[in-house]
């Protein structure tokens, strides 16, 4: 496994260029996949995204039920995301804009289905920060940023203990 460099900037060109689904999970998708996880990790992230990392595949890392015992690192390739529920707003931040954070509206609820590295197909009813965390990666894959969606700014004290990077 090996870190990779975290693509940043609100202009830069992959993170304004829609991703491309993944036609087969072969040993390069799988190395991929392993290399976000490391640095998703080493950045302090709860999600991380291909074309964070300069590869627009629609690839993003998820960790689901954040620092609980029951955290899990869910890999996620071609993911489609229905909507649905309360529109809440809470802070976010992200790995390619680094000390940026703004309030963000998002819907309480969402479904993701998606393959996994297996090459199953699985479907998951998350709500809360599990669903928020789906679409914030999901704006990744098209080429939108948590810039594009500030409708305010994040202050010290409303940040949330669970950390502020994503």
């Amino acid at each position: 496994m090996a870190l990779l460099p975290i693509t940043k900037g609100v202009d830069h060109e992959v993170l304004r260029t829609k991703s491309k689904l993944v036609k087969s999970i072969d040993k390069k998708i799988k190395k991929l996949v392993a290399d976000m996880i490391e640095t998703m990790f080493d950045a302090e992230g709860i999600g991380i995204a291909a074309p964070q990392v300069g590869v627009n595949l629609r690839i993003y890392i998820a960790r689901l039920n954040v620092d609980t015992p029951h955290e899990v690192v869910v890999p996620m390739i071609n993911p489609e995301l229905s909507l649905y529920g309360d529109i809440t707003e809470d802070e976010e931040g992200c790995l390619s804009l680094p000390k940026k954070f703004g309030i963000v509206p998002r819907h309480f609820e969402a479904t993701i289905t998606f393959t996994d590295l297996k090459n199953n197909r699985i479907t998951l009813n998350l709500s809360g920060l599990n669903a928020r965390i789906m679409q914030h990666e999901m704006d990744h894959l098209n080429a939108m940023l948590i810039a594009d969606r500030f409708v305010g700014e994040a202050t010290p004290t409303r940040r949330s203990s669970r950390g502020s990077k994503k």
